[in-house]
Formats: C-alpha cells, structure tokens, sequence
C-alpha cells in the first residue's frame, strides 16, 4: 500500500465518524450498527471503502430514541367502566350519522317527488 493510501485512510474527515466510534457515541455495539444502521435510520456517507456517520444524524437518532422512550412512559388513556366510544361526551360521530340520513332522506324525497 502507497504511503498515499496509508495517509488518506488515517486521516478522519470532519464531523464524521467510522462505525467503531459511531457505535461507541450512540451506545451501540459496533456489528449492530453495521447491520441495522438503514432499519435504524441512521444517515450515513460512503467515501469510497469506508462507511461515515455525520454527528448530525447520530445526534438526531438519539432524539429519537429519547422521543420514543417518552411516549412509551406517558400513561395510555382507558376508558373506565360503562363507557363506549359510541356514547362518549364526543357527540361528532352521532352528528356524521344524522347529516349522512338527512340527505339520504333528501335524495329518497327528491326522487319520489
């Protein structure tokens, strides 16, 4: 190998990282990375042989991540004994039904008229 090739590979490009240090900044083990970084939506860069991550779109996975892990934690909504969404305090559905017959009694009149 030239001393050329030896220089380029050493050398790191700006704020982007390879997959040993990728890994080691989100926290995942680095064959992780390497297999799921598409599934995992992580954005990445190839230069030639060699796989980059901007810091940006680690940064932005771990948002993600703490977006998900927030949403999980927030109570879930149950309805509690006796209550249906059919006579729920939100009376919309009932009013789409009414406007719904109204003109098909509307259609029914005109047609029989």
């Amino acid at each position: 190998m030239s001393s050329d090739k030896r220089t380029v590979l050493a050398r790191e490009f700006r704020g982007l990282l390879r997959y040993s240090a990728a890994a080691a900044y989100i926290g995942l083990a680095e064959g992780t990375l390497r297999n799921q970084h598409e599934e995992l939506g992580i954005q990445s860069v190839k230069i030639g042989r060699v796989r980059c991550f901007p810091v940006k779109a680690l940064d932005d996975f771990i948002a993600r991540k703490i977006l998900e892990t927030e949403r999980k934690q927030l109570p879930k909504k149950r309805r509690g004994r006796g209550e249906s969404l059919v006579f729920s305090p939100d009376f919309s559905f009932w009013f789409v039904i009414a406007a719904l017959l109204l003109v098909a009694l509307i259609r029914l009149s005109e047609m029989t008229a």
